[in-house]
């Protein structure tokens, strides 16, 4: 689906078009200092009027990428039987049943190992066991895995999450979100953003947007509105 403009609730909720956001994302680009890495390009957005403490406020959200995000994550399993072995296939980060409880042990270990990955995935039926031992450590990170029924493509979910990123505010006002990577054509990221901005929107009103920055890595933030 092609995107071509949102409007952005700063100042007088002008409607800015997908190109005049790509302009910003390239001045962005052009003015970051080149690094031996491929810089991530993020947007921060702002709040106004909003308490981000109250239940009502809380941004917990996916978000799909309609361009990508430019690079790839990993995503973790916790699976038994053929799963397991498909989820091999697939990802180096597979707990089975067995190894999942082992974790549990060593807390240091778990912390380690829900921070190697963005996103988790796990069999429907090791669910309440992930949320009883699990849940203490990827709860708090926004990362408690989607649960997956047994006959389900993994190859297809992976590509997905792949391309999906967490929205999770905290108790500040404001909220920050991976758009696409530098080596990313302008226009991409700026539809990215919109997608972005319109998912944010769904649980938070335009009227309470302050403002909108945009940055890769390393830079500084350029505003959007």
């Amino acid at each position: 689906m092609c995107v071509k403009s949102v409007l952005l609730p700063v100042g007088r909720r002008k409607q800015m078009d997908k190109s005049d956001i790509a302009k910003k994302v390239k001045e962005c680009i052009d003015k970051s200092k080149k690094r031996n890495f491929k810089q991530s390009v993020e947007i921060c957005v702002n709040f106004e009027n909003v308490d981000m403490k109250q239940a009502d406020n809380k941004l917990n959200i996916s978000v799909l990428l309609p361009k990508g995000r430019g690079k790839e994550i990993n995503i973790g399993v916790f699976a038994d039987g053929d799963m397991n072995l498909q989820a091999k296939k697939l990802s180096k980060y597979v707990l089975d049943k067995v190894e999942l409880e082992k974790y549990v042990e060593n807390r240091r270990n778990m912390r380690k190992f829900a921070n190697s990955c963005y996103s988790f995935i796990a069999q429907a039926d090791l669910m309440p066991l992930i949320g009883k031992k699990w849940g203490v450590v990827l709860a708090p990170r926004g990362k408690m895995p989607q649960s997956v029924p047994p006959s389900a493509d993994l190859k297809q979910i992976f590509e997905r999450l792949k391309n999906t990123v967490r929205i999770v505010s905290k108790k500040n006002p404001t909220v920050n979100a991976p758009v696409g990577t530098e080596d990313m054509s302008p226009s991409d990221i700026a539809e990215n953003i919109i997608a972005v901005i319109n998912g944010i929107e769904m649980q938070i009103s335009r009227d309470k947007f302050k403002s909108v920055y945009v940055k890769t890595t390393m830079s500084k933030p350029i505003r959007l509105l």
